[in-house]
């Protein structure tokens, strides 16, 4: 699969999740508002944030699929990771004006209206977190997209958060107003916590953190007959681009045109045996005498 044939699909996947995201939000702040629930509210508004992540990953894809120019010799595949990092200061913000909502709600109580329209509504939109979850994870297994991947973690979140909300509507319904805010404010943390997560990985990937063990990358190419030894193995890139550097020793009397072949045979075989491999650098130096690397 070219790397255009995997942008159309992941782009496809994130338009289908948006529009899913958009229901479920509409439904759970809008009858928040009704209610005056402002768990439901703050639900509400971090499933508007799942939307606002896919819209920044659509751009960020879009970005990322063209190809590589004067200017950018090595193209343009960071920028998905720059959009991750932008989801994740968004997680920040909403996950501070939910705090400071829960807090004003705190010093003054507002006594909710909930029904059974309220659990049903709950109960459905939880349902559709679920499949999108596992839909876009999925995909974003099956594509080798970091962008899915980490928003199907953002939405995930959502699943736990919609359970919570329900837990609070029945702690209302018994009695205990205070619950209400309460998981608001656990809401904020957790959207908060997945803001980390996702932040985490896209800096990993920019700092160019290690992706693939060298201990992997070493037993593959150790299989190769001609290879007497292999060394210096470097990563780099994100999951669906990752880039390899390694040193591969061989009999000095070989010439140059065999090296040439052997170093497109060990690239071909990382790209066949690691799933994401896109570039494999091979720098052929003699062994020494010994058949040992100095």
């Amino acid at each position: 699969m070219t790397y255009k044939d995997n942008y159309l699909k992941v782009r496809n996947t994130l338009a289908l999740i948006l529009g899913l995201n958009i229901l479920v939000a509409l439904a759970k702040l809008i009858y928040g508002l009704m209610t005056k629930t402002s768990s439901m509210i703050a639900d509400g508004f971090h499933s508007f944030s799942d939307g606002a992540s896919n819209v920044v990953g659509l751009i960020g894809i879009w970005i990322a699929s063209k190809p590589a120019d004067e200017n950018h010799p090595y193209g343009h595949h960071k920028v998905e990771t720059l959009s991750t990092i932008v989801i994740s200061f968004a997680l920040f913000i909403v996950s501070f004006k939910i705090l400071v909502n829960s807090y004003n709600r705190f010093m003054n109580p507002v006594v909710p209206k909930i029904n059974v329209f309220s659990f049903i509504v709950m109960i459905l939109t939880l349902i559709i977190n679920i499949l999108v979850v596992r839909y876009e994870s999925k995909k974003g297994k099956e594509l080798n997209s970091s962008i899915l991947i980490s928003d199907s973690k953002h939405t995930e979140s959502d699943i736990y958060v919609s359970i919570s909300v329900i837990v609070s509507l029945i702690a209302i319904k018994l009695g205990y107003i205070f619950i209400d805010t309460l998981i608001s404010a656990i809401i904020a943390i957790l959207i908060c916590r997945a803001g980390i997560q996702i932040l985490r990985e896209g800096i990993n990937v920019l700092i160019d953190g290690k992706m693939i063990e060298a201990e992997k990358i070493h037993k593959i190419v150790m299989e190769i007959e001609e290879v007497i030894y292999c060394h210096k193995i470097r990563t780099r890139g994100k999951q669906n681009h990752i880039m390899i550097d390694l040193h591969v020793g061989i009999d000095k009397n070989h010439n140059i045109d065999y090296c040439h072949k052997l170093s497109h045979r060990i690239e071909d075989t990382l790209k066949k045996d690691i799933l994401g491999v896109e570039e494999v650098i091979v720098h052929i130096e003699p062994a020494s005498e010994d058949n040992t690397h100095t």
